[in-house]
């Protein structure tokens, strides 16, 4: 399971729109104390904001944990760049052996496009399972110092 920490900035109904920060903490292995700085000469990116079902009664304000399904990004990489491309070839191999270049290009169109109809499809499946990913209250781990 792959998560981090996210804020809620706001609420709509059973939903809740949460602000993950750019920069990724830092791991320890050196004197930077507030990010990693070794990725891209060191400049910050954006934060990013996602729509998630709001199954914990967040409100605005809140600290929480973003939580997405073990391999759920790999997966979802994998589907976003490999099944298009797979679906052009075949279209544009199709195409080509249908009606030449001009059957070729408009098999590659078509074939990007039913790719991109079935990543619309999945998410939206996943959209309503809510299996991908789901939102936590962040806690904080407190010990006290024994006194001596």
């Amino acid at each position: 399971m792959n998560q981090c920490e996210a804020v809620v900035v706001a609420v709509s109904g059973d939903e809740a729109w949460v602000e993950v920060p750019g920069r990724a903490p830092s791991c320890g292995n050196c004197k930077t104390a507030d990010a990693c700085q070794t990725g891209l000469l060191g400049l910050t990116a954006a934060s990013r904001r996602y729509q998630v079902a709001n199954s914990i009664g967040a409100r605005v304000g809140d600290h929480v944990q973003l939580t997405v399904a073990g391999g759920a990004l790999w997966r979802a990489s994998l589907m976003s760049y490999v099944l298009p491309l797979l679906l052009a070839i075949a279209g544009a191999a199709g195409g080509q052996s249908l009606a030449g270049d001009a059957g070729a290009i408009l098999g590659t169109l078509a074939g990007l496009g039913g790719g991109l109809a079935l990543l619309r499809r999945n998410e939206m499946r996943a959209r309503r399972e809510g299996s991908l990913y789901s939102l936590q209250v962040q806690t904080r781990e407190v010990r006290f110092k024994e006194q001596s």
